[in-house]
């Protein structure tokens, strides 16, 4: 009887383990197997604070695509070089989902808009464990040796061209002017950006108007966003399929400021400054132009309707 009894109890457990299998499954991952691999404490310098479309968390347990963007997007404002998180059982189409975010290159590029330059990345290593770990590694555009030539250079330049007491408007419009007698718009990185091709600067970047005096327009506003970011004005970048702009709080107001179109190429080689593009709202910059400027007002709600 007690062996009968026995072999009923055990068939029972079995039951119920295979009944529960993932549940079980995901409390052993959870507690034991990855119980370390979720308590990410790393906080970049250059984090920028949350805006209205992406929100900072630490909640590494995503039940929706929304909360697998806002972990995607935590960890580049954290800095953070690799982390982890963990597909839910409950959350179904959680790898799909997964795919479907790290196939979306627009998608990825704009949570980097949302970003200081120097926590952008270039590129995201992707994998999935059979256990439902996702794990990312980030590859970023800036190092920490361009960073800091970056950061040199940029502290000289408000040296000589801001003070203190000018107002917010007078700075930006220093730098906004500084960077444009100071660049000329790289037409061979914009003929052969989405190639393999080696260009000669780097004007993708801050360091090619910075250092090199050629920049293309995520040149122009990575550098305009980390000037920004040094005076402690609220700014990110702004961006659609083929063009990157600014857009900056500034007057209690959120405006926006094309630098790139400021510096107009010339036929007669002439360098001259604009102003058609500085400190405007969404309505003037729709007045001026209805293509290159368009962008997503879901996404970059401070922009809408201003």
């Amino acid at each position: 009887m007690k062996k009968f009894l026995s072999i009923m109890i055990l068939l029972g457990l079995l039951g119920l383990t295979y009944l529960y299998q993932n549940q079980i499954i995901e409390f052993v991952v959870l507690n034991f197997v990855y119980k370390n691999e979720f308590n990410y404490i790393n906080v970049s310098e250059y984090q920028k604070p949350e805006f209205a479309y992406f929100k900072q968390t630490n909640n590494y347990k995503p039940l929706s695509k929304n909360d697998m963007a806002n972990i995607i997007y935590s960890n580049l404002n954290n800095g953070t070089n690799e982390f982890n998180f963990y597909c839910m059982n409950e959350y179904e189409n959680c790898q799909k989902d997964v795919e479907s975010i790290t196939n979306d290159m627009n998608y990825l590029s704009n949570i980097n808009n949302f970003l200081s330059p120097y926590n952008t990345y270039n590129s995201l290593g992707i994998s999935v464990s059979n256990l439902g770990i996702v794990n990312i590694r980030i590859d970023r555009y800036y190092d920490k040796t361009m960073i800091n030539q970056i950061n040199q250079r940029v502290d000289e330049i408000m040296s000589q061209i801001i003070t203190n007491e000018m107002s917010d408007r007078d700075k930006i419009k220093a730098i906004h002017d500084y960077i444009i007698d100071n660049t000329i718009y790289d037409k061979e990185k914009e003929m052969f950006i989405n190639t393999n091709y080696s260009t000669t600067y780097e004007s993708h970047l801050a360091y090619g108007p910075l250092f090199q005096g050629h920049g293309i327009c995520s040149g122009y506003s990575d550098l305009m966003s980390i000037f920004l970011d040094k005076l402690n004005i609220p700014n990110y970048r702004i961006s659609n399929d083929d063009h990157v702009w600014n857009l900056v709080f500034v007057d209690n107001q959120w405006l926006h400021i094309d630098v790139t179109w400021d510096d107009p190429v010339l036929s007669t080689g002439e360098q001259i400054i604009s102003y058609d593009y500085f400190l405007i709202t969404t309505n003037e910059l729709h007045t001026k132009d209805q293509t290159k400027h368009e962008f997503n007002e879901e996404l970059y709600s401070e922009a809408k309707n201003i």
